[in-house]
């Protein structure tokens, strides 16, 4: 199961994190002129996996093209979420449930959102 927790709380996410920033920080880290991360960015999406509930599922880390992180939950092909995290604390989000597609925007400010929350048991 992809589905995982950790069992040091979120630290194993925030060492994933910390080694997505560190390689994509510099124009071009992709080969194909990819944007840096920027410190925003990782700095929300820092705050958002520590406000996950104690025993959550943790989600694979990943940069984007455009200096976003990306956070996502993966339990089948037709069973998946990704959170683009921005400098702004947008969290762009889209998922599969089966036959079910959901896609939205939500704001963070310190809290994980509930909506959030809720899509990741779904899965």
């Amino acid at each position: 199961n992809a589905l995982r927790s950790s069992t040091l709380g979120h630290q194993a996410a925030i060492d994933e994190l910390w080694d997505v920033w560190d390689d994509c920080q510099q124009p071009n880290w992709d080969g194909f002129n990819a944007l840096p991360v920027e410190q925003d960015a990782y700095q929300a999406a820092y705050r958002l996996i520590e406000s996950l509930p104690l025993g959550f599922p943790r989600p694979s880390v990943g940069a984007e093209p455009d200096g976003q992180i990306t956070l996502e939950w993966y339990r089948s092909p037709s069973r998946t979420l990704s959170v683009s995290v921005d400098p702004d604390g947008f969290l762009h989000y889209a998922g599969l449930f089966g036959a079910d597609k959901r896609y939205g925007t939500l704001t963070f400010f310190s809290a994980a959102p509930e909506e959030l929350i809720q899509l990741v048991r779904k899965l």
